[in-house]
């Protein structure tokens, strides 16, 4: 069985192509698709990149699909805030999205959620 994030891969920096440091963080989220259709899920993690959501039932997005990410649960926060982001990869374990139209207000929202750099 091969896993989606096997521990040598997220070691070894020769394999690794993400620019920014992901953040294990579980927070809720509705995927609103361009053709119709939502679905909620949550995130497994995230950074200032993009995110990856856990699989959640029949309905998932194609791949390169255009999907706007509500988040629901925002620690010390009230409401809720939307971003845009497209499909970059689908696994059995969930999908991997990139933020794309992605300005400073948004850059803020997603730094308050990760945790502050060591």
């Amino acid at each position: 069985e091969i896993h989606a994030h096997p521990h040598w891969l997220r070691t070894n920096k020769l394999t690794e192509k993400r620019k920014h440091r992901r953040s294990s963080i579980r927070l809720d989220v509705e995927l609103v698709y361009p053709e119709g259709g939502k679905n909620r899920a949550k995130t497994r993690d995230l950074s200032i990149e993009g995110l990856f959501v856990e699989a959640m039932g029949d309905k998932s997005p194609a791949l390169g699909a255009l999907v706007t990410i509500t988040f629901l649960s925002i620690p010390h926060q009230s409401g809720t805030y939307s971003i845009k982001a497209r499909v970059q990869r689908l696994t059995d374990n969930g999908i991997a999205m990139t933020f794309i139209d992605f300005g400073l207000d948004d850059l803020r929202f997603i730094e308050t959620l990760l945790p502050s750099p060591a």
